[in-house]
């Protein structure tokens, strides 16, 4: 037989109103419960009903409010943060949540960004969501772990798998495919096939060993940057800065950043659920 106990720190003499959480009851203020909260502010303004008209449920320990949730007071400070933001969501307590959802965001507790993910689409934290699947997309998939997949669930990590591809064939194409100079500075001496060969010996060697390092891909800008700076032997620095120029001003790279707001907008339809396992 479960023995109900009173919780020995919010179990208040003076409170109006009593909780039962499993088998631990809680006394406290019907006023706060209702200021904080949706749910109890309609839950407590109610009547009775016909049977006990002169009772409300509760009022004591025997008529409590019995509240079906996997929270204590007594939790470790990550599932018990993770239970305080499930109650505050359940219950409308917008404070609650906020507490939570801050809590988490500690450096202290240092949350993977594939629990980040998992918590935000559940919980519908939107500023992770981005966040957390662009940290995950930047993850070589050698590195995603099968606590991440525990956390996420297949259906999740085959969109982060299939933006990874994708985003990896783009870079193969653009690193095989050089710009091509079209145009060239007054002061070039080789605008024909020699300042061309010297560039895309260049690409090579300075653009694409950045863009498709194995472990620490560049970004295509940060790519780009350290090829602006370089000096390029047999081109000048106009027409490398022309070219340059060129490639941001006609969004050569923006494919990337669509592949990823593919992913994202995907992913965003699974807000709301319960992901992983």
């Amino acid at each position: 037989m479960t023995v109900i106990t009173r919780h020995s720190e919010f179990y208040l003499e003076d409170g109006s109103i009593t909780l039962q959480i499993e088998d631990v009851l809680y006394k406290l203020h019907i006023s706060l419960l209702r200021k904080f909260s949706v749910v109890f502010k309609d839950m407590f303004s109610m009547p009775p009903s016909s049977s006990q008209p002169n009772h409300h449920e509760g009022m004591s320990d025997e008529s409590p409010v019995k509240l079906g949730l996997p929270f204590t007071f007594k939790s470790p400070p990550l599932e018990g943060l993770v239970s305080i933001l499930e109650l505050g969501m359940f219950l409308q307590i917008d404070v609650a949540r906020s507490f939570a959802i801050q809590a988490l965001s500690t450096d202290s507790l240092n949350l993977s960004p594939a629990r980040q993910l998992s918590l935000a689409l559940r919980f519908h934290i939107s500023d992770w969501i981005e966040l957390a699947f662009k940290a995950l997309v930047a993850t070589p998939a050698h590195r995603l772990s099968l606590e991440d997949a525990s956390f996420l669930g297949l259906t999740i990590m085959h969109i982060i798998h299939s933006t990874q591809s994708e985003i990896r064939h783009l870079h193969l194409v653009l690193a095989y495919n050089p710009l091509k100079m079209d145009k060239h500075d007054v002061l070039c001496k080789r605008p024909a096939l020699g300042c061309q060969a010297s560039w895309e010996a260049a690409w090579w060697d300075g653009f694409a060993r950045h863009y498709l390092h194995p472990d620490h891909p560049c970004t295509p800008l940060e790519a780009l940057a350290k090829f602006e700076s370089a000096n390029i032997a047999g081109v000048t620095a106009a027409c490398r800065l022309q070219a340059v120029e060129f490639i941001r001003d006609h969004g050569v790279f923006d494919r990337e950043y669509g592949i990823l707001e593919e992913g994202l907008k995907l992913l965003k339809k699974f807000e709301g659920t319960v992901v992983g396992v």
